[in-house]
């Protein structure tokens, strides 16, 4: 995930470790394989499941407001003819703990997505107590996936 931080010096809000997106197929009736990094296709009637984990660790850790909140959405890209409106999120409590593992998913369920090529991107981002967007942004292109309608 490539990640920007301006909070302060970039020893003291370090995001370490490796933050990973990663897409589960869920099961459809049929012997459909559940690892979309090679296959890259999708029934229109399986959901996905969009896994998430990073770390961040330095001296301002522990110093931020608990009541900061972590947002990621997933943006999908229809090409071709028409757009999509489709943009789940989630939010993750922040943790005043440097070097804590922070794990999260996004659900999208079964026939949200209508039949097309989508690029898939996601988007991190810190927010404080009131919901303004902190210095701490980043992003995953998860690449091109292609959902179709059973025959």
């Amino acid at each position: 995930m490539i990640v920007e931080e301006t909070l302060a010096t970039p020893s003291s809000f370090r995001f370490t470790g490796r933050a990973l997106a990663s897409i589960e197929e869920l099961p459809a009736s049929g012997p459909w394989p559940s690892d979309l990094s090679q296959t890259r296709l999708i029934q229109v009637e399986q959901p996905i499941n969009f896994n998430f984990e990073w770390q961040v660790s330095g001296p301002l850790v522990p110093l931020l407001d608990r009541n900061f909140r972590w947002k990621i959405q997933v943006y999908f890209e229809k090409w071709g003819a028409s757009e999509t409106a489709v943009a789940p999120s989630i939010t993750v409590p922040y943790q005043a703990v440097s070097g804590f593992t922070y794990r999260s998913t996004i659900n999208l369920p079964a026939n949200t997505l209508r039949e097309g090529v989508y690029d898939v991107v996601a988007v991190l981002r810190l927010y404080d107590g009131s919901g303004r967007p902190l210095p701490v942004a980043g992003f995953e292109e998860m690449g091109k996936f292609e959902v179709y309608e059973q025959a």
